[in-house]
């Protein structure tokens, strides 16, 4: 009996990692990393839904690049990308983990112009 339910459990628990492995691999999720400060004494770090444009590794620290300049066209009517709201990150979160140390110095490193889908 317990060799059975040990099965189950190895068979689940690779299932599962192959999805987060996958997930991450695909641009599903992404790690926000949340240093610890007053406001949270341990910190965190969230497994979340990842926007468009968000990097792989992210945190409230981050040095954002500046925005793209946009072209400005002067002529005819046209229909322009309807901006997208983001989703605060308590709404995204799907897993929440301690607070993993290299996890938030990767989101700290420079931003790389691939990492973003």
């Amino acid at each position: 009996m317990f060799k059975k339910l040990f099965g189950f459990l190895v068979f689940v628990s690779a299932i599962v990692l192959f999805w987060f492995g996958f997930a991450f691999w695909t641009g599903l999720y992404s790690v926000y990393s949340i240093p610890p400060s007053k406001q949270h004494p341990d910190g965190s770090t969230l497994v979340v839904s990842r926007e468009e444009g968000e990097p792989l590794f992210n945190s409230p620290d981050r040095i954002l690049p500046p925005p793209p300049k946009k072209e400005q066209r002067s002529t005819g009517i046209g229909f322009g990308l309807t901006v997208k709201q983001k989703r605060p990150v308590p709404e995204r979160t799907i897993v929440n983990l301690p607070f993993i140390e290299w996890a938030y110095k990767k989101s700290l490193e420079k931003p790389d112009p691939e990492e973003t889908r």
